[in-house]
Parts: C-alpha cells; structure tokens; sequence
C-alpha cells in the first residue's frame, strides 16, 4: 500500500494533506518518550494504522497497528473514541522532522502531517550563581518576556527541564510552599522566589520556567552555593552547630523537597567522634550489600516532611519519572528503587544495572538527583517506593508514594449535538478552586494527553474555529466550535490544570450531524427589471421570531437580504410570509433561503434556486419595437391607401361634373 506513495504524494497531496492551520506539533525532549495522536473520521475503526517519515514508502513505514510493538515504537488504536497513539521512546535529535499519521485504504491513503520537535533534556547555556549564608534566606530573580504575563511560573531543583513544572517546588498558583515563597512582579515582568533558613543541602542547580501552552517551557538556569555556617571556640576550631546527641534520625533538606531519612548508627561517645563519624557517613565509599542484613528484620519506616513532596503520578499504560535527590557527597554511591518493605527482593532497578524490564535508571550527579522510569503503567503499580542511597549500615531511603489512573474519563458523559456547517458550544464547569487555573479543551479520551494536545486553552482564547470564554462568576468556560464538518463528531475532555497530581476533568461527546435541509425546497426563474416572490414558511409556535430571507450556498453561512429596499415582506400570516424582490437585476440569481427563528436551526426552512433571464427581457423589448414598427408601418400603408382611395375619388368625382356640363 506504501509503495506508490512518492507518486501518489506528487500528484494528489493537497487532498491528502492536513492544511498548515491543521499541522500537528509534537514536542519531547531527548532521552524521554513522545506520545502523537492521530483522529481519523467514522467508518474507519477496524482499518489498519500506521506511522512514517519523509516521503513514506515503504522504508520510512515506523510502525502499523498489526506490528503493535517495536523497540523503539509502540502504537494503540482507540476504536470508541478513533484516535491511534504512536509512542515515541528513548527520543534522539535525529527524530526530530516531519511525520504522517496514516490510515490504509482502498486508493488513497489518508494522511494527517506532524511535525516532531526535540531538544537536549538540560538548561542553560547561561547559569546565574548566586551565594547564600546557612539558616538565613536568599532570593533568587526570574525574568521573563511580555507573552507570559498570565503563565504559570514555577521553580524546581535540578537541570531537568522535561519533569521540571511536575516536580516544582513552588507555583505562582500556590505562593507559599514551606521554606519557599513565590513573588510576581508583572511590571517589571520578573518573579522571585525566596528560600528562608537555608541548609547547606539547599545548595545545588535550579529551574525558573515559565508555562508554555504549547510547545516548551522556557527555562533560565541558577546555581546556589550556599556557605557553612560556624563559630570558632577558645582552641581556634570550629565547633559543630546543631549536630544531634544522636544520628539516628537526621534531616537531609534537598533543593527539590524536605524529606527525613534514617541512618542508624552508634551515638558517639564525644563531640570529636561525632564529628569523626559524620564526616565518614558522607564521604566515606562503601562496599557492602545494596541492602544491608539490618534492613532484612523489619521494613523501613522514612516519612516525608515535605507536604506533597513524595506524590508522584502517572496514567495506565504511560510512564512515570520518579526523581529522588539525595546530599553532597553521595554521587559515588550506588542508588536503586524498591517497594514493599524493601528487601533484597524488593529492589526494582539499581543504578549497575541502568535497565531491567519496565524499569531504567539514570544518575545525574551535577544535580544530584537519580530518575527511575517506570513504563507500561498498571493500576498494580500504585503504592508505596522507596528510593535508596547504598552507605555504610543501614542505607539512605527516601518515601515515593505512586498513584496510577486509567488514562480514559469519564462515568458521565454530556452528549450535545448540532449540524454541519453551524456551530455548537460546549460547556465545562469547574469548581471554586480553579477560578485562576487554565483551562483546556482537547479531543478524544485520553487525560495523559490532553493538556499537551489542547485545540484551545484559556491563555489563548481563539485558534481557528475554536473560542473559548471563561466566566469566572458562574464558574463554566465555554468552547464554541465554529463552520462544523462531519469530522468534529467524537469525545472531547474539558480539562482544569493542576499544579500537581492529576488534572481535572470532565467528558462530551459531540454528534455533528448532515445538515438538514429543508422543509421544501424549489426552482424560481425571473425576468430582468420584472419581481419575483418568495413564498416562505413560519412556524406558529413561534409568533415573535424574526423572518428572514438570506441568500448563500449554505444557510449556516447565508446574507441577510431583508435590509435590502428592493426586498419588501409581505402577506404575513399565521404559517407563511411573502418577500418580494423587485426590478430583477442579473446578481440577484443564486440560491435563497427563508423561514423564521430559532427553527430554521434544525431545517424548517425553504431553499430556493432563483434564475434570472436577461434574455426574455431583451427579446420582449425587441418584440415591443418591431411590433411598433410594424404597427407605423401598417398605419402608413393605410394612410396611403386610404389618400390613394380619396384621391382616386376626387378625380373621378370631378370627370363627371365635367362631364355634366
């Protein structure tokens, strides 16, 4: 089926093509996985799908729905709401370019054109370092561009900008978050964020970013150093500030999230032993089990400080990134995932290992920050994770708890319908919380998606044939669809954005219907410079709806012609009204349509083919003058026969007077 396509992309790709206002744009970030979703119209459920590049002849064919997996593609065709989801993993910069969504068939494929964008999972070329003192505050500025008044703004620790806003540490939609506070100064257009008693564990690299609808956030880069705090004693040493009479429970605060830890160790004896042995827990290499025999008599019990900051999300059947930060000292260490009690036999993936079924691994030591990819969800995966840092004695863990929702919504479904070529709007109603929240609207029934491939948004309002209103009084933002085609029918998810865990939503199921046409339908001819009536119909139940006559190929996109004075209404009566259309001109011929109020939306209207001749009425004029001349001309032969009569009269007349005498 794929082996003509170059001939066939040659000869028919404006038929087959998605205009430039309908181009998908798919955006992902190398290392991670890009998720493109492709509709395609009624009747082709149990057609085969596929994926491909350039100009996709048979090579640049990436994956079909009968192959289902490869190893780096995988494709899903969701029949009930007919969109088919390619993933994209493990995204390289050679992938970036030109796709085609493709639906086999009989003749002509059909193609839907995207355009894939990658970029380097890291940030900045430019990093602003700034210095802070222990246990006081430090305010780091963020910048930003006159198109991002109303974003989202955000921070977060590390260098990661593809999980940065889903593992931010502090909003603009929520100001105050622990030790960090969130300011916006839109007049000068910069946003701050202070970060107050500072630890030396708040040191390390973070994100400003700002929210983009579409396409990728925008990032700039900071490094915090934040300086030891100490006083010296009468010998010139420093003495330890805050060190525990016992390090069994000790507090490590990380850039990304507060979290307590247990090590278990010996109380030191002394001040100098305690300084001893804590040096030695946080540099000291180690080479004992992953998890030590200690861990082996009971399961772990680390608990997190941080509200929300050990949550982590992900829909059935996507990925999730579990991110775990861990402290100064430890980069060499090994590091791993576990769940249950963690055991040895409960360890899911170790940083030796980099990959085990479902489960990769990757250290990123500038940031001090270890990421697990967890792929192919299942509700089964939800619960309780630990992620580990291997030491001397008992290991380093930290609480992950993983909540996983089908990637389908919704119980209810709110059906609405209209016509083809009309309009329709659809309503989504939100709750008291999410009066500043965006609000989106895309296709389809995926809520792992739906954000990233929104038609419209409530940070811009207007995108071809969709508008979107938000009023905030009644708490429902509305999304009016404009000039429908068949094709619009099918679900949508009106969507409400939360800053963390999963977004809000609700589903619609929208039937687009052929348009009804009509309560009658007639063929009028008329005369240049001569009238012409329209007979229309009016609905009784209706008395006070307006009258109207339009003229237009369709009547969801018709003129309005009862402005017009040469268009006069008339013979109003309790089923029907007259317009008549006086001195015919050659523009009045097309098609017309007439009836009254809200009726006339469903197709309780008449059309009417209006002819115009302008030849009848040069012939009648023709005729009007030859039959003038022929009329002088008859009148004249009579004159002249008539004097020629009278003439011969007097002659004669005459001869015989003569005659007399």
């Amino acid at each position: 089926m794929w082996s003509f396509q170059k001939l066939f992309f040659t000869l028919c790709s404006l038929s087959c093509v998605r205009s430039a206002a309908g181009l998908i744009r798919v955006f992902g970030y190398e290392g991670t996985r890009v998720n493109i979703s492709c509709s395609y119209p009624q009747g082709y459920e149990t057609y085969e799908k596929y994926l491909c590049r350039n100009d996709c002849a048979d090579s640049d064919v990436l994956i079909t729905t009968s192959q289902a997996i490869k190893p780096r593609h995988s494709i899903y065709d969701d029949k009930s709401t007919r969109i088919f989801t390619t993933t994209i993993a493990n995204l390289q910069s050679a992938d970036a370019g030109k796709y085609w969504c493709g639906v086999s068939r009989n003749g002509k494929d059909l193609y839907t054109e995207l355009k894939l964008e990658t970029k380097q999972d890291s940030c900045c070329s430019t990093v602003n370092n700034i210095q802070g003192n222990e246990g006081v505050s430090v305010t780091i500025s963020c910048p930003y561009d006159s198109q991002s008044d109303d974003k989202l703004k955000f921070l977060c620790g590390g260098n990661r900008p593809s999980t940065c806003r889903q593992q931010a540490v502090i909003t603009s939609s929520n100001t105050q978050n622990g030790r960090f506070r969130l300011s916006d100064d839109r007049k000068s257009r910069i946003f701050t964020v202070t970060i107050s008693s500072l630890t030396l564990n708040d040191s390390g690299s973070y994100l400003c970013g700002v929210q983009r609808n579409s396409g990728f956030d925008v990032f700039t880069a900071v490094e915090l150093e934040v300086k030891e705090k100490g006083e010296r004693n009468a010998s010139g040493e420093k003495k330890l500030e805050g060190l525990p009479p016992s390090l069994t429970t000790e507090v490590y605060e990380h850039q990304s999230s507060t979290v307590k830890t247990i090590i278990t160790t010996t109380p030191p004896a002394s001040e100098e032993q305690a300084k001893v042995h804590y040096h030695l827990s946080t540099t000291m290499k180690t080479t004992t089990p992953l998890v030590s025999e200690e861990l082996t008599g009971g399961p772990l019990s680390p608990m997190s400080s941080a509200a929300g900051s050990n949550q982590v999300f992900g829909y059935e059947g996507g990925d999730v990134n579990v991110s775990c930060p861990y402290d100064r000292g430890f980069e060499g260490r090994q590091k791993y995932l576990c769940n249950n009690d963690c055991r040895y036999a409960d360890v899911l993936i170790t940083t030796s290992q980099g990959s085990s079924g479902k489960y990769s691994i990757h250290d990123d030591k500038t940031t001090r920050v270890f990421t697990v990819i967890i792929s192919d969800l299942h509700l089964g995966d939800a619960g309780k994770y630990w992620c580990g840092v291997t030491i001397i004695g008992r290991d380093i863990n930290t609480e992950r708890k993983l909540e996983v929702k089908p990637d389908r919504c919704c119980d209810k479904v709110n059906k609405t319908q209209s016509i083809e070529e009309g309009s329709v709007t659809i309503s989504c109603p939100y709750d008291s919380q999410s009066v500043d929240k965006l609000k989106f609207l895309c296709r389809g029934n995926r809520p792992s998606t739906c954000r990233q491939q929104a038609v419209i948004t409530s940070s811009n309002t207007q995108n071809g044939r969709f508008r979107l209103s938000d009023d905030r009084k009644s708490r429902i933002f509305t999304v009016t669809i404009s000039s429908l085609t068949l094709e619009d029918s099918g679900s949508y998810l009106c969507g409400v954005q939360r800053n963390s865990g999963f977004d809000d939503f609700s589903a619609v199921e929208l039937e687009v219907k052929a348009e009804l046409c009509c309560a009658k339908s007639k063929n009028m001819s008329g005369v240049m410079e001569r009238s012409v009536t329209f007979q229309c119909p009016y609905a009784p139940q209706h008395p006070n709806d307006t009258m109207f006559l339009c003229k237009g190929d369709r009547a969801s996109n018709c003129t309005d012609m009862m402005d017009q004075s040469r268009f006069i209404l008339s013979n109003v009566s309790s089923s029907s009204f007259s317009v008549t259309v006086t001195k015919l001109e050659a523009g009045d011929a097309g098609t017309y349509w007439c009836g009254s109020g809200p009726e006339a939306s469903v197709g309780n209207y008449t059309r009417f083919h209006l002819s115009v001749d302008a030849t009848l009425h040069q012939l009648s004029d023709l005729a009007f003058y030859a039959l003038f001349a022929l009329a002088a001309g008859l009148l004249l032969m009579v004159t002249f026969v008539l004097v020629k009569v009278y003439k011969n009269k007097c002659h004669k007349t005459l001869k015989e007077r003569e005659v007399s005498r």
